[in-house]
Order: C-alpha cells, then structure tokens, then sequence
C-alpha cells in the first residue's frame, strides 16, 4: 500500500457490512485495512500507523470500546480518532464510554453514505495539515542544520583566512630581515666607508659602484615582494599577463613547468581578476605540498555565456573525501572566493591523471563590483 496515503480501519463482525463500508470508501485517497473481530484488528496493524478507525459497537469477543482502548492504549495526546457504527441509539452512559476510548463521533446503521464520506473527509483533512505541518518541521529542521555547517564552514574558512594572513605577515617580515636587512647593513657599512676615506679617490669609485650595485638589489627585492602581497601587474596589465608574470616564477621556483593557454578574455573587475589569481595560487600551492606533480596546464577563455579557467596537473590527485572535509581549507577558500563571485569551481580527481579544477563565472558578473579582502 502507499506509504504516503493515511491508513483507515475498518471493524465489523458482519462480513457484508464490512463489504459494504469497503465499498463506500472505495473513492477515499486512504489505505483500507478490515477485520471482522477485534483481536485480527489488532493483528493486522500492529506495524501500521493508524489514521481513524471506524468500529461497530456490538462484537463478540472484544467489543467496539474495548477495542478503541487497545488501540489508544500506549497514547496520550494524539489519539486515534474513532467513529463508532450502532445499531441501537446510544444512551448517554455508553456514549461517554465510547469519547473516552476516543470517539469522535457516532453513526447509527443502516448508515448515510454522504454522511459517512463527509465525516471521514474533514479527518483526513486534519490528517493531511498534520502532514504538511510534520514537512514544513522537517524542512526547517534541515535548513537550520545547513545554516549551522555553513555557519561552523564560515568560521574555519575565517580562522584559516587569519591564520593565513599572519603566515604571510611573518613571511614578509623574514623577507624583510633576511634579505633586505643584510642589504641595507650593507650598504650602511659601505656609506660609513666611504665617510671615513673620502681622500681614497682611487676606491671610492668602486665602493660607488658596489653600493648602486646593492641598492638596485633591494630595489629588485622590494618590488618582488609587493608583487607577491599584491600584484600590481594585476591591476595594471590585466589577468593574462599577472598569469604569465605568476608561473613564470613559479616555474623559476620550483622546477615544475607550466603549460599555458590563455584568451584575452572579456574585461573583469578588480575583485574577479583577483579572486581567479588568487585560486591559482591557492592550486599551485597545493601542486607543490600535496600533489607530486610533474607539469600543470592552465588555460583561460571565454565561451558564449561564462569566463572560464582550468588548471589540471599530473599527479597524484585528492583523496574524495579531503575534496568535501572541513579540514580542507585551501579547497574551502577557493570555493569560497568564487561564490563571491557569483561562480562554480568543481574540483575532478581521476586516479593516475591528478586534479583538474574549473572555474566558471557568468558574464552576466562582469557588471557588477565585490568587494573581497585579499
């Protein structure tokens, strides 16, 4: 039987009665369940959640009431309600029996079948807003758990962004030490020098030299690392070149070369040019922690409705699950950086074939400015 229908039981020990009332609820969207006795009522729906029941009175055995008790026994406030079938007119003792077994109302035989369906009509009607009730209850139930893991998803991406930007902080900081702070001692020694032997004509020009030679060494150093906090090559020439620019240093780092396929494509804001750099340097980041890859492709293009990026290397992939895990932050960032973008990244993992990563963003975007930190 529908397991999405009510269930409906029907009890007389008069086996053309009971035809009967089945043929009269013939048309009613309900499961019917009958029996002739009280004790095969029970039986028959002892793993089935009853919706109403219509019982007669008079039956041997187990009578009407006795059986609305049993079947209201184990419940409180959500009982099941019950009309009761009699042949007599029912006085006002046995009345009051029957309501606390659960009637809800009484019909005398032979009965009125208008009066019957119409009286089933307005139960199952308060059966199906229980329903839709339970569905709504479930569905807000479900949205609070989402609003919950985003919520809890938010945090961690919040946490690994603060982490991040302190990792950078410290990074530049050591940069700033190690490489620019040997230069400029350097260079203050230098200048303490040339102070102190002005009269050494012979080799002061060499010092000169020297210290230009070391000045346009720091100048080299500061330029690379504004470009690594925030290209301006972004900003100035555009995606396809701070792309270039990007992997070409890469490739200068690590050994690994990048294959590259790039389309002028339509102009983008700032915040998507940088949200799309940004996930490319998230993924060569993870090409070089995580994925023991020997080579990367890039390609970047445009079709008739999306701008489109693919970065697919050939190692060893991510596991599935580290693809949806919390832990994940560097996957969590990307897809963060693109739905701000009103965009979908999708992340492929073929055994053997490594990872490919595809960003697409409507052009319908491109109208529109967000603002996005870093």
């Amino acid at each position: 039987m529908p397991s999405n229908l009510p269930n409906i039981l029907i009890v007389d020990d008069n086996t053309s009665y009971l035809l009967y009332l089945e043929i009269i609820l013939f048309d009613v969207k309900a499961n019917i369940y009958k029996a002739e006795s009280g004790p095969q009522a029970l039986e028959i729906i002892k793993d089935v959640e009853i919706s109403m029941a219509i019982l007669d009175v008079h039956m041997p055995i187990m009578n009407g009431f006795e059986l609305a008790l049993k079947l209201n026994a184990k419940r409180t406030g959500n009982k099941i309600p019950i009309i009761f079938l009699t042949s007599d007119s029912p006085v006002i003792e046995k009345m009051l029996k029957g309501y606390e077994s659960g009637a809800v109302d009484y019909i005398i035989k032979s009965l009125n079948k208008k009066v019957l369906i119409s009286k089933i009509n307005v139960f199952l009607e308060l059966f199906w807003q229980k329903q839709q009730l339970i569905e709504k209850t479930e569905k807000l139930k479900q949205s609070e758990k989402e609003l919950l893991l985003a919520k809890e998803q938010l945090e961690q991406v919040n946490e690994h962004l603060i982490k991040a930007i302190e990792e950078e902080r410290t990074n530049i900081s050591y940069k700033v030490h190690d490489e620019l702070g040997q230069s400029i001692t350097a260079l203050k020694m230098d200048l303490k020098w040339v102070r102190n032997n002005l009269h050494e004509k012979d080799m002061l020009a060499g010092k000169l030299d020297n210290m230009i030679e070391i000045t346009n060494e720091v100048i080299s150093k500061v330029q690379h690392i504004a470009a690594e906090t925030h290209p301006g090559i972004l900003d100035d020439l555009g995606l396809v070149v701070a792309i270039e620019w990007y992997c070409k240093d890469f490739e200068e780092r690590t050994g690994i070369p990048c294959t590259l396929y790039l389309e002028e494509v339509t102009p983008l804001k700032s915040s998507i040019n940088l949200a799309i750099f940004r996930v490319l340097q998230e993924a060569l980041t993870n090409v070089i922690r995580h994925a023991h890859a020997s080579a990367v492709t890039i390609q970047l293009f445009n079709n008739e409705h999306d701008i489109i990026m693919k970065i697919a290397d050939d190692g060893t992939g991510i596991p599935t699950d580290k693809l949806s895990s919390p832990d994940s932050f560097g996957i969590m960032s990307m897809r963060q950086r693109i739905r701000q973008c009103k965009g979908i990244i999708n992340f492929t993992n073929t055994t053997g074939s490594g990872l490919s990563i595809e960003i697409k963003i409507p052009q319908m975007q491109l109208n529109y400015e967000y603002s996005y930190s870093r």
